[in-house]
């Protein structure tokens, strides 16, 4: 069977769009409609369509919600100019990850209709990693995942793996972590939007009247509590995409990845699989693999929502 019948027709639909759509972009200073609408109004429509969602379980009572969880920031990897990865399938991982963000975002909304499910980006657009970060702090977000798909320069690397943040970036001054250098990391990525000078940066940090010394240790824990809990959530995230997907368990890793610096809440890179291998990078286009990795995204975070509140209730 020729491998195109094989793609999902959502990844062909987001491909369409970006066709058409990048023409009139370049056009126009504001995007077009077609390119989609502001995230302001498209967070808005969400809101809305939720509490319809909620008020009709509510007649049937049958309303589940995280025990902590109430904000989750899904970040589509790459976009617009940022293609990403393209391997065996001939699809660009932009498209593989927005199609995974949607389907991911629309299962939890349905079983946990109470829960603010936010994307980072709606369409295919090019944004940068401090921006996704920044947009995910602006909205208090109690969880950050940056979903991607791997690649490799050979068609031997086959699995799956999940990263955290390297324990020097994450803790000033703490004992470095080995970790092998990524490619994608950016050494610029503060967590605040792009265009926000050293003034600004400056101004947005806490300050203190008499006591700096209890406020940089406030935030050290808070750094090292929030380091902490992303560690857990890499964990529990890879457990569950190896078992539901049955590919190499390639491992937990840390790395100064450019679009987990600088985040205040749990935030890791789940990396889905292999899109450069001969089988594998087959596999990744048809639904019923991305099906198997939002099944696996969702009992992970279902896990660390009851993990969250074991620690809490201590």
């Amino acid at each position: 069977m020729p491998v195109r019948k094989m793609y999902s027709v959502k990844v062909w639909i987001f491909a369409m769009i970006a066709l058409i759509a990048g023409p009139l972009t370049q056009a126009s200073a504001q995007p077009p409609m077609l390119r989609g609408i502001d995230v302001a109004t498209v967070l808005t429509m969400r809101d809305q369509v939720r509490a319809v969602a909620v008020a009709k379980q509510h007649q049937n009572k049958e309303i589940s919600a995280f025990s902590e969880l109430k904000t989750i920031v899904i970040d589509p990897g790459h976009g617009g100019d940022n293609q990403g990865a393209i391997g065996t399938a001939h699809v660009h991982e932009k498209f593989l990850t927005l199609d995974l963000a949607f389907a991911l975002r629309d299962q939890i909304q349905e079983k946990y209709p109470t829960a603010r499910v936010i994307l980072t980006r709606y369409w295919d657009k090019s944004m940068s990693l401090s921006d996704r970060i920044a947009l995910a702090n602006e909205e208090g977000a109690d969880l950050f995942l940056s979903l991607h798909y791997n690649a490799a320069v050979h068609q031997k690397a086959i699995g799956v793996e999940t990263y955290f943040l390297s324990t020097e970036q994450a803790i000033p001054d703490a004992e470095p972590a080995k970790s092998e250098p990524i490619a994608s990391a950016q050494l610029n990525t503060t967590g605040l939007p792009d265009g926000v000078d050293k003034a600004m940066q400056e101004a947005a940090k806490p300050q203190g009247t008499f006591n700096d010394d209890m406020l940089t240790l406030q935030r050290d824990l808070a750094r090292a509590t929030q380091h902490e809990r992303s560690g857990l959530l890499a964990e529990i995230v890879q457990k569950r995409l190896v078992n539901k997907t049955r590919s190499l368990n390639r491992g937990v890793k840390q790395a100064n990845f450019g679009v987990l610096r600088g985040a205040l809440m749990p935030a890791i890179v789940v990396e889905s699989g292999f899109v450069t291998h001969p089988k594998e990078g087959r596999q990744v286009v048809k639904e019923d693999h991305r099906q198997r990795v939002v099944d696996a995204l969702i009992l992970a975070i279902e896990d660390f929502d009851d993990k969250l509140a074991e620690q809490n209730a201590r």
